[in-house]
């Protein structure tokens, strides 16, 4: 049935009756008796928050609130304890000598209310109009059965609890509610259809950022503009130079290029290397982990040497030795190192231990420790690892990895996972997401 509401019986502010034809004896008899109950005109004085649970209270003990004599009600709370008081014409009724708490409250209000208007019953039955698929439905309900705020008229949207969200080739129904879609936070209230997404990129191999210029690299070949090279997948690109495992640019390098950060690159033998071939610098043995604060940059060898290094001025600021050492990440004033079954939290001047805590895994996220153990990050039941990201961690579980951005972000069927300077990118299937650093 769709209502046309072309019929309305309405007075003193209070909906008895809306439909699309002249009500019938029957539900006439039904407004006549909503039309014997009190209305009156609330005067609320209290905290915003109990505003809504007052009118629910009055409604359901059969005062209709509109346009009638005014009711005065005031509220006060002081920690747990609530104050109220109800004045109608020559009546008034309070508590102020036996406080409610907040429990309490909602049966004491309801028996002053009683207290004022003891013959006010509510009629057996009132018109329940239900919005579902475009449509008005009207039905008579039993008022004692019904959950929830009581009126002669009762208009309730009914949504679909699931949607369609397809993105590309990407499709699945889904609960409603709000959803991380590559950089684009979206809310799914009815099926959604997305064909371009902020980050998202479909049927390549990898995508690389330098500076604001995407290059698109896809079944060998990198596409830089107007110009294509048949090129290995690349480490990098920066200043229009690319990087691979053994070559930055026109230069070919005798090691294995890891990582590439600001104007150089980590090799697999320990060395910074400039990426225009001006300088390399030794800085450890093979690395293990390595994390970079500003101008400090902290490495950790498979011997368990820890090293800071003053990345302007290339010059050691201290070394430490660690046994059975296996991760490494930092804050502004603090580094972090995996050793054994234990985090250990040294004080990044000078390298020296100041906590240690039992963990299986760790990460920074924010300038903060987090610690998974026991299945368990920060409470949250997570089975997995991490892959440490410059404060931009992952959480891999299976092929399902959570990235901890601004916000967390999660991707299901991963198949692929790339960490840069710039940021992280992603490959699900046929899909390729860029997210970049915060």
């Amino acid at each position: 049935m769709i209502l046309a509401f072309n019929y309305r019986i309405e007075e003193n502010g209070v909906l008895y009756f809306l439909g699309d034809a002249t009500p019938t004896s029957y539900e006439m008899e039904i407004i006549e008796e909503w039309k014997r109950l009190p209305v009156v005109t609330l005067v609320y004085d209290g905290p915003s928050e109990y505003e809504g649970a007052v009118r629910d209270f009055l409604s359901e003990e059969g005062v209709l609130t509109g346009s009638g004599t005014p009711l005065i009600v005031k509220i006060r709370t002081k920690e747990n304890y609530v104050a109220f008081q109800l004045i109608f014409e020559e009546k008034s009724v309070d508590n102020f000598e036996n406080l409610s708490t907040k429990d309490t409250f909602p049966e004491h209000f309801r028996k002053a209310i009683r207290e004022i208007f003891p013959d006010s019953q509510l009629p057996d039955e009132f018109f329940l109009i239900v919005y579902r698929d475009g449509k008005f439905e009207r039905s008579l309900q039993p008022t004692s059965t019904f959950p929830g705020r009581k009126a002669p008229v009762v208009i309730i949207p009914q949504w679909k609890e699931k949607h369609t969200l397809e993105i590309g080739s990407y499709r699945k129904v889904v609960d409603e509610g709000f959803y991380q879609i590559g950089g684009k936070m979206i809310y799914a209230g009815r099926d959604i259809f997305i064909e371009d997404v902020p980050g998202l990129y479909r049927n390549i191999d990898m995508v690389f950022l330098d500076g604001e210029k995407e290059y698109i690299y896809r079944e060998g070949f990198l596409m830089m503009g107007e110009k294509t090279l048949k090129v290995e997948e690349p480490v990098d690109v920066v200043d229009g130079i690319v990087i691979t495992s053994h070559r930055m640019g026109s230069k070919e390098i005798d090691d294995t290029i890891l990582f590439r950060w600001d104007n150089f690159v980590l090799t697999a033998s320990g060395s910074l290397v400039d990426i225009r071939g001006k300088w390399s610098w030794k800085v450890s043995n093979t690395p293990v982990e390595f994390s970079f604060q500003g101008d400090v940059f902290y490495v950790l060898d498979v011997c368990g040497f820890l090293r800071s290094y003053n990345l302007k001025t290339r010059r050691l600021l201290w070394e430490k030795k660690f046994e059975g050492a296996w991760g490494l990440d930092s804050s502004k004033d603090r580094v972090f190192l995996g050793a054994g079954d234990e985090v250990l939290v040294l004080n990044a001047q000078d390298g020296e231990t100041i906590e240690r805590m039992v963990a299986d895994d760790f990460a920074v996220w924010k300038g903060e420790l987090l610690v998974y153990k026991d299945g368990k990050v920060d409470g949250e039941d997570m089975e997995g690892f991490f892959i440490r990201n410059f404060g931009m961690p992952l959480f891999v579980s299976g092929k399902r990895v959570v990235i901890f951005g601004t916000e967390k972000k999660e991707f299901e069927e991963v198949e692929k996972v790339r960490l840069f300077e710039w940021g992280t990118v992603i490959k699900v299937g046929n899909e390729v997401w860029l997210i970049r650093r915060d």
